[in-house]
């Protein structure tokens, strides 16, 4: 599939909508008023016999009616209305299309039937088409969301592949949450034309895309993917969630994009030959993603940690142990220097317990000090509360005077990661942090988070989520310098 072929999916000038509707509850209504709200700059073309207009757009009765040829075709009618619609877009010299419309392969019988009618037909005229049972296309960068949700994630640089239309309106939305954007999001689908292989040959070469979160219930050719995964993993970092690996997963997954699972064991052994970093749930596969973009890839697995909680550090050298991780021995040079900064009652070793006392200039001095230990390749550093400047942190109680507090609050942590990102790109090592906000109320948390993103950062909830993110990015080094 040549990657110009996919260009109207994703930068189209002109959408048609077949299907479209004046009923609000209705998905051919909903389609329009999105792409619409988005702010897509392009010319909408609805396209029902009955109607005259809808939102405030001239409805055209016919495909062939329409002033000229659109980029791309939205597909919204009854399963067997499909094929006689797909033949109207040939006719028409259409080239991409989404179909959404459910119920073919995945109900296998007539629906198998009906997705290999239309798939022949589109080949015939050389047009590709998203799905079918799939819930749209958001190119944020074009501002373009054919979509479902009433959401529109701004542009950045995550890129979404995922077979289930949920999913793929789940991670955009985390995604927008955590205060990043993204670049490209599919929902795939059956793929009766267009493949996962495809979409990721795509993404390799868009400049706006950084990073690739795919979640895939099954394979329509594994070797091809293999081929494709180990090519584009020399570019970007693949994070892959695979479903089905059960058998009542399997069977789920037949049943809602009619994929074939296939053998877990060989899925993780292609994930490994192709650098495909494997996530066990949407919110690893987030946490790693979100990883990549800013952090510096580690060059070995000799780990400094520094927390400002005896427990969290405990918890974290287990989990780093557990995966490979070298919780390396601090040389006496080093004791000697963090002597000078520390309470004379710090633990002396790694993890480096920072205890109570320490102010914020001597926590960065100290963490400066591990980060230049040659045996260091990367850090995580455990509590933010000590290295914010801020001040008190006894949160005031009164509504008005909070607000202004949180604000403040939400700042000095943002200042923060600042400073660990410098330090990061000094010393060309990653630092993954882990935090709990004991001071800070649920929506202020949420602020946070947000903030962070804005940033170019992100904090993780517990240490065991920071050792995987760290793992995933020692294993895609290993992957890109051999």
């Amino acid at each position: 599939m040549s990657i110009p072929k996919l260009e109207p999916l994703f930068k189209a000038r002109s959408v048609a909508f077949i299907g479209a509707s004046n009923d609000p509850a209705k998905w051919g209504f909903l389609m329009i008023k999105h792409i619409i709200d988005g702010g897509f700059r392009g010319t909408i073309y609805p396209v029902n016999p009955r109607e005259s207009e809808i939102l405030g757009l001239k409805v055209f009765s016919t495909i062939a009616n329409l002033p000229e040829t659109p980029d791309l075709a939205v597909i919204i009618v009854p399963p067997p209305a499909v094929p006689a619609v797909t033949t109207e877009c040939v006719s028409k010299g259409i080239k991409a299309g989404i179909i959404i419309t459910a119920g073919f392969a995945e109900l296998g019988g007539e629906g198998n039937r009906l997705q290999k009618e239309i798939t022949e037909i589109a080949r015939s005229g050389s047009m590709i088409f998203v799905g079918p049972n799939c819930n749209g296309v958001m190119s944020p960068w074009n501002s373009q969301y054919i979509q479902f949700p009433s959401f529109f994630v701004p542009p950045g640089p995550v890129a979404v592949i995922a077979q289930s239309g949920n999913v793929m309106d789940s991670l955009a939305r985390q995604v927008l949450i955590h205060g990043f954007g993204c670049s490209a999001c599919i929902a795939t689908g059956n793929e009766a034309v267009l493949h996962c292989e495809d979409y990721l040959e795509y993404l390799a070469e868009d400049p706006q895309t950084r990073v690739i979160l795919s979640y895939i219930e099954g394979f329509k050719d594994g070797e091809r993917f293999l081929a494709v995964a180990r090519e584009v993993s020399k570019k970007k970092p693949i994070v892959m969630l695979k479903a089905g690996k059960t058998q009542a997963g399997a069977r789920a997954a037949a049943s809602h994009t009619a994929a074939l699972a296939g053998s877990d064991a060989v899925f993780e052994a292609v994930c490994k030959q192709a650098g495909v970093i494997r996530a066990r749930s949407l919110d690893e596969m987030l946490n790693i993603g979100l990883g990549f973009l800013r952090q510096p890839l580690p060059r070995g697995r000799g780990l400094g940690i520094v927390t400002a909680g005896g427990g969290w550090g405990v918890l974290a050298a287990d989990a780093c142990a557990e995966l490979g991780f070298d919780v390396v021995q601090l040389p006496e040079e080093t004791i000697a220097a963090l002597d000078k900064i520390l309470p004379a009652w710090w633990n002396r070793g790694n993890p480096v317990d920072l205890v109570a006392g320490a102010g914020v200039d001597s926590i960065f001095k100290a963490v400066e000090l591990v980060m230049e230990c040659p045996g260091v390749e990367a850090l995580m550093f455990l509590s933010l509360m000590p290295a914010i400047r801020m001040g008190s942190f006894d949160a005031p109680q009164d509504k008005n005077i909070r607000e202004a507090w949180g604000e403040r609050m939400t700042e000095s942590v943002a200042l923060a990661m600042d400073e660990f990102n410098a330090m990061a790109d000094k010393y060309n090592k990653p630092v993954v942090i882990a935090t709990e906000y004991m001071w800070a109320s649920h929506v202020e948390q949420a602020g946070i988070t947000f903030k962070l993103g804005q940033h170019g950062a992100v904090c993780y909830h517990m240490p065991g989520d920071a050792a995987r993110v760290l793992d995933a990015m020692v294993r895609y080094s290993e992957y890109i310098h051999g």
